[in-house]
């Protein structure tokens, strides 16, 4: 069996969004909305190259070209035959996904809709312009969450640090933000958190405790 996913079709049709589907599993558009946060363009039909590596390497994986310019694709398979592993593949005007498995080939695109075997295609005699592999990467190893807040000119940032064994997988998420005047507002604000705070805590011991009543009225009605 390959690697390969079924192609997950959302609006989006085009040939790009489709080999990021069959890689990731993800849907034609959410492979779009990574594509376009790229670009910078809303609507993803011809995708450059370049935009294509990058959101591959947004996707969680590493890519690298190989050199197989101008072969067929059927030159390109007997080359790669031994060499398992995913291929992005690019022909003219059209890009598609490959994985070599156990001396197999399979390709995908946004025609075939699903991996079908090399030897079944009708691309066999298309020219190849670029060939990269496409190799996944581990996923992230989370450490923990930090929170962090930043003051400038009296305006204080609340933000979420999530540290990663790999520091390239660090992210930081704003969580909001707030204006104090003076030192005794911010103290007032202070307070008005650990009041929220003390709430909350007595909440969670009252539905704890009522969940222990149950549990006890239950076994004495058994």
């Amino acid at each position: 069996m390959t690697n390969l996913k079924e192609i997950n079709f959302g609006f989006n049709q085009y040939c790009g969004p489709a080999v990021l589907s069959a890689f990731t599993g993800k849907s034609t558009d959410e492979c779009a909305a990574v594509i376009s946060s790229i670009s910078g363009k809303r609507e993803i039909k011809a995708v450059e190259v370049s935009h294509l590596i990058q959101a591959l390497e947004k996707l969680r994986f590493d890519v690298k070209r190989e050199g197989y310019t101008n072969y067929s694709l059927y030159m390109l398979f007997i080359n790669i035959i031994t060499k398992d592993g995913l291929y992005l593949i690019l022909i003219p005007h059209h890009v598609i996904a490959a994985e070599v498995k156990d001396k197999k080939i399979y390709l995908i695109d946004n025609h075939s809709k699903q991996p079908i075997e090399a030897s079944s295609s009708a691309r066999l005699t298309q020219r190849v312009e670029m060939v990269y592999r496409v190799v996944p990467k581990e996923q992230p190893n989370f450490l923990k969450s930090e929170i962090k807040l930043i003051e400038f000119n009296r305006n204080i940032q609340i933000q979420i640090l999530n540290l990663y064994k790999d520091v390239e997988d660090n992210t930081l998420i704003v969580l909001g933000q707030f204006k104090y005047t003076n030192l005794d507002e911010l103290k007032q604000i202070n307070m008005k958190i650990a009041e929220l705070i003390h709430e909350k805590q007595l909440l969670l011991l009252e539905k704890k405790d009522g969940s222990q009543t149950n549990s006890w009225a239950r076994t004495k009605s058994n």
